[in-house]
């Protein structure tokens, strides 16, 4: 039985993110890799994906216990046997170069969340980008 599983992170958990800490202690496999993926905003500190085959979304590979899945099951508000789950855990292809991998993922499951779409490719990207005062 497999002992570690891949999280791809895009947002808060993201190095250098408010809740980076929740990883730290994983080994990052990858920087600048992508899925495809939207981003959306809902004015928290964190963002909402969901698939999308058009758009690419950057992140970070991480390797994770199997035993620790749990512990970012629950901070992601994600219950295997929930229904309404802010997010739910799905198994994506993770892209760099010539690479891929395929690993797990929280993708939004309120549809409400997704209003304000994030048109840059990373939560960083958005985070960092300078205020415009029109």
């Amino acid at each position: 039985m497999k002992k570690t599983v891949l999280v791809f992170v895009y947002g808060s958990l993201l190095k250098d993110e408010v809740n980076h800490y929740m990883v730290k202690n994983y080994p990052c496999l990858a920087e600048n890799v992508w899925i495809y993926g939207r981003l959306f905003d809902a004015s928290l500190e964190y963002p909402f994906l969901i698939i999308d085959d058009h758009k690419k979304v950057l992140g970070e590979l991480y390797e994770v216990p199997v035993i620790d899945v749990p512990i970012l099951d629950e901070f992601e508000d994600y219950n295997p046997i929930g229904t309404d789950n802010l997010y739910e855990r799905k198994v994506v292809t993770v892209h760099k170069e010539d690479k891929t991998w395929e690993a797990f993922v929280y993708v939004c499951n309120q549809e409400e969340m997704l209003v304000n779409e994030i048109m840059e490719d990373s939560w960083r990207a958005f985070r960092n980008k300078p205020i415009s005062h029109s």
